[in-house]
């Protein structure tokens, strides 16, 4: 539990108790809530720097889906080519075994062959001349077994060319196997660390998320800390009002609502009123509008009035604090320059400063302790 959790029941205990309303418990107050607001602009940004890493690591979670199911389709197609490629060797094996079994017999029936014809030769030179129809009978034999024996060994060529083909086609689907084995596994031991990477990364976003949802508790405490001061701030001004002029006279604020001037000339970027984080769906409240403009721009006052505060506070930079007329006052927020000092009565339009170097003037009216919409008080020609 942060640390800010302690002063929450000292904080009521003073809205609830008597209280001095002297300069000195002004003071004090005023150095509290700009502790709380220093601890609320760090608690904020160490909120934003969550949700920048949270956005990160989201990302790269998706990019590894998106890789383990790339990974993922090229392995089912990898798988798809070697049933393919399987199917293939098998046909080519059995293509195989049959011209192995066509060169076989070609080669016995060429042999065969060769045979009767060297035995008709060699029986004809043993036995000398014989009868001319016999030795006509030789002939002829003789010449049809050189031409069984010719065709035969064409036979022979043939089948070994098919075989010696079929052996060829299967090293080289042999081979196309092995290459696409070894693309699958790669493509596996990568798959299989995308995965593990990816585990990883979503416990690191479950631990970030965790600490998101902390950080955004705290700046929930760090917003009712603030409040709770700046009603004992409320309080305590109204009672050195009240001890310094006895009751408070009308307003002569009031009657100016709609025709005052822009404190500085730009585009309202931040609207008064109730907000939701798009991250967080954490509900916030602007006490105020928020301002862009030209940095460097002069920054003026809405109304005449006496500078009550001129100081600094951590994620709001230098501000002006007005008192119109003890009972509304306009803050000024984001200022790089000041041309005011605290005690100074300043009129309508008088420069209070600059616009700092991001361009940002927060501006608020309030009447007493309640913000007003600023929109509502200001011509609207005027920004």
């Amino acid at each position: 539990m942060p640390k800010i959790v302690h002063l929450i029941p000292i904080l009521v205990l003073f809205l609830i108790g008597p209280v001095h309303a002297g300069n000195k418990d002004i003071r004090t107050q005023q150095n509290d809530l700009g502790q709380i607001q220093k601890e609320y602009d760090a608690s904020k940004k160490r909120l934003d720097s969550l949700k920048q890493a949270e956005s990160g690591i989201q990302k790269e979670i998706s990019n590894y889906d998106q890789r383990i199911s790339s990974n993922k389709k090229v392995i089912a197609r990898l798988n798809r080519e070697l049933n393919q490629l399987k199917e293939s060797i098998g046909t080519t094996e059995n293509q195989l075994a049959d011209h192995q079994l066509q060169l076989d017999y070609a080669k016995r029936r060429y042999l065969g062959n060769i045979r009767q014809f060297y035995m008709t030769t060699i029986n004809r030179a043993e036995f000398g001349l014989p009868e001319p129809n016999d030795e006509l009978e030789i002939d002829r034999k003789i010449t049809y077994l050189a031409a069984v024996a010719d065709f035969e060994s064409g036979n022979v060529e043939q089948a070994g060319d098919l075989l010696a083909d079929a052996i060829a086609k299967r090293d080289e689907l042999s081979g196309e196997q092995k290459k696409i084995s070894k693309l699958r596994h790669s493509k596996e031991t990568s798959t299989a660390l995308e995965k593990t990477r990816k585990q990883k990364q979503e416990k690191d976003l479950a631990k970030l998320r965790r600490l998101k949802a902390d950080e955004a508790d705290r700046l929930l405490v760090l917003e009712q800390a603030a409040r709770e001061i700046e009603a004992i701030i409320a309080r305590l001004e109204a009672e050195q009002r009240r001890d310094r002029d006895g009751a408070s006279g009308p307003s002569i604020m009031a009657p100016l609502k709609g025709q005052l001037p822009s404190p500085v000339r730009g585009r309202v970027t931040e609207t008064f009123g109730n907000h939701v984080d798009p991250i967080t769906n954490l509900k916030s409240f602007s006490p105020g509008i928020t301002i862009k403009a030209r940095a460097g721009a002069a920054v003026v006052s809405v109304a005449s009035g006496e500078i009550v505060h001129v100081g600094q506070l951590r994620g709001y930079g230098k501000f002006v604090i007005i008192n119109h007329d003890d009972h509304y006052y306009t803050t000024y927020a984001g200022l790089g320059s000041f041309s005011v000092t605290q005690g100074q009565f300043v009129g309508s339009r008088a420069q209070l400063g600059t616009v700092g170097a991001d361009g940002l003037i927060k501006f608020e009216i309030r009447k007493g302790r309640e913000p007003e919409d600023p929109v509502k008080w200001i011509s609207l020609d005027s920004f």
